[in-house]
């Protein structure tokens, strides 16, 4: 068996070691003299420095969400916070979180994690979001966090891409990388980088999550409540919850973002995510607060 043939097989078999695949991979960027093959090995097994920008597969956007505590003992817990509420001079690492785990570390994180989420450190954003997010309520704690689906299916890019430029690269030279009549059989450098340049970094990955917590597609105007009540009831809102919304809208009139979602929009929203934590309603407790957080923000403006 030739090593691409066998990095081949390593690639389809999802039960193999990525990590071990990697290593293989390694080998025969060494024995090709491909720099670009050798570098994106490299980063990959043992993560991206801070600056090196990072493959497309390994951005997505976090989901912040906070402890907020009021008067009379008012408070919400986990309730999402709209990124139009942060900062606009470090927002855009929310909006692009740049995944830097090297391979090994993400698959440790995907053995332990149990919840189905990773939480991100958000520093003191709690401070800086203070009262700004909801109205009369304090943020006392602040993190951001992603859906395990999204290292599943960076883990299923990476394995993917591989697979595809071993691929390409044996039906060019099946044996390249191994040893030949007593000599190595290589295909020229620079055409391994063009390959590796197309079947690499040339593919593109959606890496969306699950269905319930892509949002890309959701479309609600600015102050339209109809298209922010058709969006609700497609994701299984109920009509008696959609109700008691539109009276919190009517009562609230047109937020003041200074203020923050008003206490009749907090309260619906820390209801609905009690639904979704106790299962009344059918959708996860992550994606929830994604879509709650994002539809409402939408609304107003945000």
């Amino acid at each position: 068996m030739t090593l691409l043939e066998d990095i081949q097989n390593s690639a389809i078999d999802s039960q193999s070691d990525l990590g071990t695949l990697l290593r293989k991979c390694k080998l025969l960027a060494a024995r090709l003299g491909s720099q670009p093959l050798e570098e994106f090995l490299l980063w990959e097994s043992n993560g991206y420095p801070d600056d090196v920008e990072v493959p497309d597969y390994r951005i997505w956007s976090l989901e912040v969400k906070g402890h907020f505590a009021g008067p009379f003992q008012s408070g919400l817990r986990n309730a999402p916070v709209p990124l139009a509420c942060l900062p606009e001079k470090g927002r855009e690492s929310y909006e692009r979180y740049k995944c830097r785990y090297s391979i090994a570390s993400i698959e440790a994180i995907l053995e332990k994690c149990k919840t189905g989420n990773v939480q991100v450190s958000t520093g003191d954003l709690s401070l800086v979001l203070g009262t700004n997010v909801y109205e009369h309520q304090n943020c006392i704690q602040a993190w951001a966090e992603f859906g395990t689906s999204h290292l599943v299916e960076l883990l299923n890019v990476v394995r993917n891409r591989i697979l595809d430029f071993a691929l390409a690269l044996w039906k060019e030279a099946p044996m390249a990388g191994d040893a030949y009549d007593g000599a190595t059989k290589l295909v020229e450098s620079k055409r391994v980088t063009q390959i590796f340049n197309t079947k690499i970094f040339g593919g593109s990955a959606n890496v969306l999550g699950t269905v319930d917590s892509s949002i890309s597609e959701i479309n609600v105007g600015l102050n339209d409540l109809l298209s922010l009540e058709r969006v609700l009831k497609e994701k299984g809102v109920l009509e008696q919850d959609l109700d008691e919304l539109r009276k919190a809208v009517d009562v609230e009139g047109k937020l003041k973002v200074k203020n923050g979602f008003g206490p009749k929009i907090s309260s619906w929203i820390a209801k609905m995510m009690g639904k979704a934590a106790d299962g009344s309603w059918n959708i996860g407790v992550g994606a929830a607060g994604n879509l709650l957080s994002q539809v409402i923000a939408k609304y107003y403006g945000l």
